[in-house]
């Protein structure tokens, strides 16, 4: 029979016990909950439920806090509630009674409990980047030392529009934010009130302005800017600052914060989420996640597809570990509708350190490619330093797809994934390397390729990567004319050409770097993302 809580307190009075261990405790239902569908305002802010109205979502069950009366229960057995998730209705408790914990899974509304966090840890994994001093470039734009990062993937393109991210909500989700509250790439957010809030669900009572740096160097590469130095990819948008991991050590506790995050962001009506985080590897080797795992499958990986389909635009780093044995990406990274992403140098080549896929189901992994290595950030000291990592990869794409909702409103969060997937120059092969490739947000601000798509017209560009000469393939032999464009817009070849095979020599003369070769006449148009190698 069921013991019932009541009961279990008087074990608790007994037990006087100082340390205490962190667990996650599953609820097995809502019912009896005062919270109703019909009245979504007592736990979702209007812009949140705006956000769910105009994408058509549904308010569901899941969208319920979890029981109040089962947290209670807990609170009444001295067990401390540091949160609560209604997405997959649980909660993040601690208690140093073990005797206690260990029968909880007897009571009648818990479904199991499981430790998350030892009493006493420390950890030797190494779990962030490092940055070093940056060599002065002579690059002579409003971007200063960004500009590799964004025009690789001709994010400055919708800049040029007018599109910054203004009227944009960016969760960034990370270790801490080390002196954002004065460091200078972030003194524009200040000023014109586009810090939201702050939230540390590690430590409720900390300054999350004098934790980790990682948070402050990856929101510098989103929202920082500084007249002719620095300007980020969505310097104009708004954000919450929201820290879930704890760099002292590695447990499953930092992913279930990961999780109450992500439920936070959705309630506050964020738009696109930011998680330069992953896990496969903890401190106690037993628990550490297996390749067959990355199925989409872990508590935070649920969540992260929970999150888009609320309509937030999940990005998330695909992973450090392509060098290592694991090779693989991390949890929530293999997740089925979050943008992983993989870490490129700024000649568009894979970094050697980003992390492979496919999922064991065979999904594509990581979904699209950034700039990851020599990534300017803002340092400790006001100074802009270089970073790699794909954790510096993702808030590149996350701040362009940000500016990407900003000017096409009446899209989906999964219609603006999929226009990022569709515009890379893999779309159509991708691998388990760079995935789909890399992003062309111009391409994908002008041109719904899937639209395009479903033309009986369609050219193929090889190879890709190219060397020598450049040969497209087609399936007609109507005149069109082919344009090939560097990003700064700089035209580089233009004619026109019949029949259905094309080579074009005169490819071998350009520089390395990526173009786009625009194909086209009355009928159709169609962007190809092409990389001229050395």
């Amino acid at each position: 029979m069921k013991i019932l809580i009541a009961i279990l307190f008087t074990i608790i009075c007994f037990n006087t016990v100082k340390a205490q261990n962190g667990y996650w405790i599953s609820f097995t239902d809502k019912k009896d909950t005062p919270y109703s569908i019909e009245v979504p305002e007592d736990f979702l802010s209007n812009r949140a439920i705006e956000r769910r109205q105009k994408q058509n979502i549904p308010v569901t069950e899941e969208d319920l806090p979890v029981n109040p009366s089962y947290v209670d229960s807990l609170k009444r057995a001295g067990i401390e509630v540091r949160h609560t998730s209604k997405w997959l209705n649980g909660a993040i408790v601690f208690s140093g009674n073990s005797e206690l914990m260990d029968t909880l899974d007897r009571v009648s509304f818990i479904s199991y409990v499981e430790k998350t966090k030892p009493v006493f840890s420390g950890t030797s994994i190494e779990k962030f980047e490092t940055t070093s001093p940056l060599l002065k470039s002579s690059v002579k734009s409003s971007y200063g030392e960004a500009w590799d990062q964004i025009s690789t993937v001709n994010g400055h393109k919708l800049h040029e529009k007018g599109y910054s991210g203004e009227g944009m909500l960016i969760a960034v989700i990370d270790a801490g934010f080390y002196k954002v509250d004065e460091l200078p790439l972030f003194q524009h957010l200040w000023n014109n009130n586009q810090i939201i809030g702050t939230k540390d669900f590690v430590n409720p009572n900390s300054d999350i302005y004098t934790e980790h740096t990682h948070g402050m160097n990856v929101l510098s590469i989103i929202g920082g800017s500084k007249d002719l130095e620095y300007k980020g990819t969505a310097p104009e948008a708004s954000f919450w600052l929201l820290r879930t991991e704890d760099a002292s050590t590695e447990h499953p506790i930092e992913p279930d914060y990961w999780i109450c995050a992500a439920e936070f962001a959705d309630s506050a009506g964020v738009d696109v989420i930011n998680t330069s985080l992953g896990y496969y590897e903890f401190d106690d080797p037993s628990i550490n996640y297996s390749y067959s795992d990355l199925n989409a499958t872990t508590r935070a990986s649920k969540a992260s597809d929970i999150a888009s389909s609320k309509g937030m635009v999940v990005i998330t780093s695909a992973g450090n570990e392509g060098n290592s044995s694991w090779k693989y990406i991390g949890v929530p990274a293999d997740a089925k509708h979050c943008l992983a992403i993989g870490a490129m140098t700024a000649d568009s080549i894979k970094a050697g350190f980003s992390s492979f896929g496919p999922t064991p189901d065979q999904r594509t992994k990581p979904d699209v490619t950034a700039m990851g290595v020599s990534v300017a950030v803002q340092g400790t000291t006001g100074d802009i330093r270089k970073g790699n990592g794909t954790s510096f990869s993702a808030p590149v794409v996350t701040g362009l797809a940000a500016c990407l909702w900003q000017a096409l409103p009446d899209k989906t969060a999964a219609e603006i994934r999929q226009l990022i997937i569709d515009s890379a120059h893999k779309a159509d092969t991708p691998d388990d390397e760079l995935g789909y490739g890399i992003p062309d947000f111009d391409i994908a601000y002008s041109v719904d390729v899937k639209d395009n798509r479903t033309d009986n017209t369609k050219w193929t560009v090889s190879p890709n990567p190219f060397k020598n000469q450049m040969i497209l393939n087609g399936n007609t032999n109507e005149e069109i004319t082919v344009t090939i464009i560097d990003l700064t817009g700089k035209i580089k070849y233009k004619r026109i050409h019949t029949g259905k095979r094309i080579v074009i020599g005169e490819a071998s003369q350009l520089p390395h770097g990526i173009y786009i070769v625009t194909i086209e006449n009355k009928r159709f148009r169609q962007h190809v993302k092409v990389i001229k190698s050395y």
